[in-house]
């Protein structure tokens, strides 16, 4: 028993390391994720039945989210170091939160997501909570257009 908690305490103190303060952005993400995915599964399971082939396809679309995540990492990561570190070609007064605006990005995504896979089990969501969370990723979407 020691060893598996011995084991998971240098894990979890490698990550945390390596990732700094964004390790809790990670973890609320893959939370959010796993979440969705489970409430889909009980709401496919609980209405129309669970469809292997559509459950294979969410997996897939979960694993196409932590690929963002893992590019958010890296983005914020190695723009950060490029510009503000590593070329100074520019000198910038602030860090570029990209790693941030993804994992927000994300998980008002999945929240939304959470809601209506509970709203399909009968579960009540508040209507202020469903209208804050489309706000968000809409306020989210439309940053990202204006910078296109």
């Amino acid at each position: 028993m020691l060893d598996a908690r011995l084991g998971v305490s240098v894990a979890a103190g490698a990550l945390m390391s390596w990732f700094g303060q964004k390790w809790i952005f990670i973890i609320l993400t893959l939370f959010a994720i796993l979440l969705d995915y489970l409430t889909g599964l009980l709401s496919g399971r609980a209405n129309e039945g669970i469809n292997s082939s559509q459950a294979i396809k969410g997996l897939y679309k979960k694993i196409g989210i932590l690929c963002l995540l893992v590019l958010g990492l890296f983005l914020d990561a190695s723009v950060n170091y490029f510009i503000r570190d590593g070329l100074n070609y520019f000198e910038l007064l602030f860090h570029l939160p990209i790693a941030h605006i993804v994992t927000l990005w994300i998980i008002v995504t999945e929240a939304i997501s959470i809601c209506e896979n509970l709203e399909r089990l009968g579960v009540h969501i508040p209507a202020w909570m469903i209208k804050m969370l489309r706000k968000t990723q809409k306020s989210l979407n439309e940053r990202r257009e204006d910078k296109e």
